[in-house]
This record gives structure tokens, C-alpha cells and sequence, in this order.
């Protein structure tokens, strides 16, 4: 085991793309296994943190006192099973995305970050833009290798549900507890995951480091398609691209069948320019999908019927962008991604704490949610970029205020949260809660729900030492 006591050695894992800056811990502890943490933690008595890559947005990895746990050692992949992959906790998504490369498989969850974490991943339940077709990273897990904060370990299985005890390897169990609360209807990853008759992994993940330490994991895969279909499509207006949305979504499962809708307001594209300067000059608005094809046939079909689809469509056709071959996936990919990365750098420069909302509503609101964010944010005349999946109803909209406007960029994320929880949405459908948007789930799930959720909390960690700050 590696142990780092100077500050300096420290100072790296007190930072994440959050900006956030008040972090302090006294010691990093970096085991080389799994057994090697569950011992270490046995006779641990301080707060424990656990820092994955150092790509999240709510500062979850960062504490406030006690000890970090890094699990940067664990990084091992193996094919376990047909379609399914043994992954180390450290192992990024692009060392997995690379290694599968050479197989037949692959990982649906794409988040932006490919060097994220995959335990990470987990912590956050994170997805990414083809979650409109393939969900989220819930759905791939099957098993995980789970240490609590008392050192007591367990394999634990999908299948297994919390309506029967959880075990440990020292003859110990656990029995879920006696609560109302239950997760929205609709894309979430906010607090814990609560659902009638579901399994113990489902609470696991998603819990923002908090409940459990994730070592070892495995993960379903799908079978690779041969290609996706591709393009960028631009528009005049904002509101065009919105309306498009619904007509999409009324073909699931046809001959149009996204797997990915990603949206980028006006002011996404004027940042984006400075990387893409062919975007149309004239286009306010544009949507980058993606559909699965599974051979050459299917391809040239796939894109046959999105032309014909698009005809009838208020879409700059002519001036939308199509790919042609592997390239421009790539491109278009990058396109997606630039996005993040320019405003995670702006705010950097800046030297401001992200202020970017996470919200995600049921269905029936959604143009309803899309006029009230226009509406809203223009009013209120603080800068603002706006981009997102909107196949899941889930938008990031990032205030960028100067410092003499944050007081009042605050002012209008309380808005748009108040209007979103009035829809029954959640206040994070992506990044989860972590330590910069627990007054918002706490204005989500009321006293009640927080009351529920504690015990949880108490059940797998009475003393609050993992991940104290977090969620609640």
C-alpha cells in the first residue's frame, strides 16, 4: 500500500473539473488490491473519501477532513464471459473503449470524459449521449465487487433484491430499511435509487461514493454494431430543432431509430466556431444524431431514410453535415465533446466555480421545459451556453457570469430548479448531487425523503465516514 502524507503529494487529488477549492485531507492511501483495502479499513477511524479520475462536477472526491482512498492500482481488464468485461475501479472508459477494439463487443455508455473513471461511472451512474437508445450505466452492471467503510466486503450480483438481507465475508448482513421515498419518472442521478422490489446493486450505483466502495466490476456488453449512421443537422431557429424532437421520438423503433440526440443552442455554436469554423453562419441551433446500423446494407439504407425524413423537416439540409466515412464520426464526436471542454476552460480562466444545471423532466414536458429555459435565461440577460441529450428531456445549461453578476446567475438556477421540481423532474439526471447541489435535493425529495434516505445511510455507514459531504 502507498501512503502520501505531504501536501504536496496530496494537493493533486483535492481538485476535480468542479473548480471546486476547499478541500483538505491528511493523508492518500493507494492500495495495490482489494483485500489489501478492506484490512486497512477495518482499524480506520477517520472520514474516508474515495478520489476517482478527477473528471466529476460536484466535487464528490474532494473532502473537507480525514483520509482519501485512491484506487489507481486497479486497473486490470479481462473478458470474463461471452459479452461480458471484468474491469478494475481505475480503469478508464477509454482503456476500455481501446481494449475492445479488438473484439466483437462493445460498451454503450459513452460520457463525455473518456477518461473518467469506470468506478466513477458508477458512483455517478453516468451515461452520456446514447443513452437515449442504450440508458445508462445501471443497465450494463452485473456484478461488483463492494467494500463498506468498516472493511467488511461482498460480491454482490444482479439479482440479488433488497427485499432479502445483504451479506458480508465476516458472516454479517444487512437489511434494507422501512421507507416511502421512491426516484422520479424520469432520467436520474440524483441521490439514491430507490424502486419497489429492485436489486442492491441498483442502490450502489449512483450513490456518489457514499454507501460503498467499488473495486472490481463487471459489465454487460453489447455486440458491436458495423457502423453508425451519422450527421450534424443545423437550423435557423432554436425552436425548430425543439419541435423536431417529438417527431423523432413518435418513430422509436422504426426505420428512424436514434440511439443519440444532441442538442447545441446559439451560443454553442458561436464557441465552437473558434474549432469548426464551417459551421453554417446562418444557423442557430444544430443536432448531431447517431443510429446503429449492423452492415453495409443497412447503412446505405439507414441514411437513405433520414434524408427522406429530413426533406419535410424545417432542417438546413443542405448546409447539414453527413458523414462519409470513419473520419467524420470522429469529427462529429469531437464536435459533441468540444463543448464541455471549451466551458470547463473558460470557467477555469475565470477562476469560477461551475454553475451549470443537470435537470432532466418527464416526457410531457418538454417543450414546455425548452420555452421556459429560453424565456427565463433571456430575461434574466446572464451569459449562458446551452447543450445536451434531448432524447432524455436533459439539457446542461451553463451560467458563465461575470463575478459581479454571480450573486444573480445564482438567483436564476433557483428559478429554473424551483420550475423543474414543480414538473416532478430531478435537479441532477447526469452528474449527480455531490457537495455543490445538495440544497437542490434537498428542495427535491423534502424532509421526508432526506429522512429516508439517511437511513439508509445508516444501515451501510452509521458513523457518516464515506464520502461525508455527499448528498445529504
Amino acid at each position: 500500500m502507498i501512503r502520501k502524507t505531504k501536501p504536496e503529494f496530496i494537493s493533486p487529488y483535492l481538485k476535480d473539473a468542479s473548480n471546486y477549492s476547499e478541500g483538505n485531507a491528511e493523508e492518500v492511501i493507494i492500495p495495490e488490491f482489494s483485500g489489501e483495502l478492506a484490512d486497512f479499513l477495518k482499524t480506520e477511524t477517520r472520514p474516508v473519501t474515495v478520489a476517482g479520475a478527477g473528471t466529476g462536477l460536484t466535487a464528490s472526491r474532494i473532502p473537507s477532513e480525514g483520509i482519501i482512498v485512491s484506487l489507481e492500482k486497479l486497473n486490470k481488464i479481462d473478458l470474463k464471459d461471452e459479452g461480458f468485461v471484468q474491469v478494475g475501479a481505475a480503469t478508464t472508459l477509454n482503456e476500455l473503449q481501446s481494449f475492445l477494439k479488438t473484439t466483437d463487443w462493445f460498451y454503450p455508455p459513452n460520457p463525455t470524459e473518456t477518461w473518467a473513471s469506470l468506478g466513477g461511472t458508477l458512483a455517478t451512474n453516468a451515461s452520456g449521449s446514447r443513452s437515449y437508445k442504450y440508458g445508462v450505466t445501471r443497465d450494463y452492471v452485473e456484478e461488483i465487487e463492494l467494500i463498506l467503510v468498516d472493511g467488511r466486503k461482498t460480491i454482490l450480483k444482479r439479482g440479488l433484491k433488497i427485499c432479502e438481507p445483504l451479506s458480508f465475508d465476516d458472516g454479517s448482513s444487512v437489511f434494507f430499511p422501512e421507507i416511502s421515498y421512491q426516484s422520479p419518472n424520469c432520467k436520474n442521478a440524483a441521490g439514491y435509487y430507490i424502486r419497489p422490489e429492485m436489486d442492491w446493486l441498483d442502490l450502489f450505483i449512483g450513490s456518489d461514493g457514499t454507501l460503498g466502495i467499488f473495486t472490481n466490476i463487471v459489465l454487460r456488453l453489447e455486440k458491436s454494431p458495423y457502423d453508425f449512421v451519422s450527421g450534424i443537422l443545423f437550423f435557423e431557429k432554436e425552436s425548430l430543432c425543439w419541435e423536431l424532437i417529438p417527431k423523432i421520438r413518435s418513430l422509436k423503433g422504426t426505420k428512424i431509430d436514434p440511439c443519440s440526440l444532441e442538442y447545441f443552442d446559439q451560443n454553442s455554436l458561436k464557441r465552437l466556431m473558434s474549432k469548426h469554423p464551417n459551421i453554417p453562419s446562418n444557423s442557430n441551433a444544430a443536432l448531431f444524431f447517431e443510429q446503429a446500423v449492423f452492415d453495409r446494407s443497412d447503412y446505405d439504407l439507414a441514411m437513405e431514410n433520414w434524408y427522406e425524413f429530413l426533406s419535410e423537416e424545417n432542417v438546413m439540409l443542405d448546409d447539414s453535415w453527413f458523414a462519409q466515412e470513419a473520419k467524420d464520426i470522429q469529427k462529429f464526436h469531437e464536435f459533441r465533446h468540444d463543448i464541455p471542454i471549451i466551458i470547463n476552460e473558460e470557467n477555469s480562466r475565470a477562476g469560477r466555480v461551475k454553475l451549470g444545471t443537470d435537470m432532466a423532466v418527464p416526457d410531457d414536458h418538454f417543450l414546455e421545459m425548452m420555452r421556459f429555459y429560453q424565456n427565463t435565461l433571456e430575461e434574466n440577460d446572464v451569459d449562458y451556453v446551452m447543450f445536451g441529450h434531448l432524447g432524455d428531456n436533459h439539457l446542461h445549461i451553463n451560467l458563465l457570469p461575470e463575478s459581479s453578476r454571480m450573486e444573480k446567475a445564482k438567483v436564476v438556477y433557483d428559478q429554473i430548479a424551483d420550475q423543474i421540481l414543480k414538473w416532478r423532474g430531478t435537479v441532477s439526471a447526469e452528474h449527480g448531487i455531490g457537495k455543490l447541489k445538495k440544497k437542490y435535493f434537498a428542495k427535491m425529495v423534502g424532509p421526508e425523503g432526506l429522512s429516508d434516505l439517511k437511513k439508509i445511510k445508516y444501515c451501510l455507514d452509521p458513523k457518516n465516514h464515506l464520502g461525508a459531504g455527499n448528498i445529504l
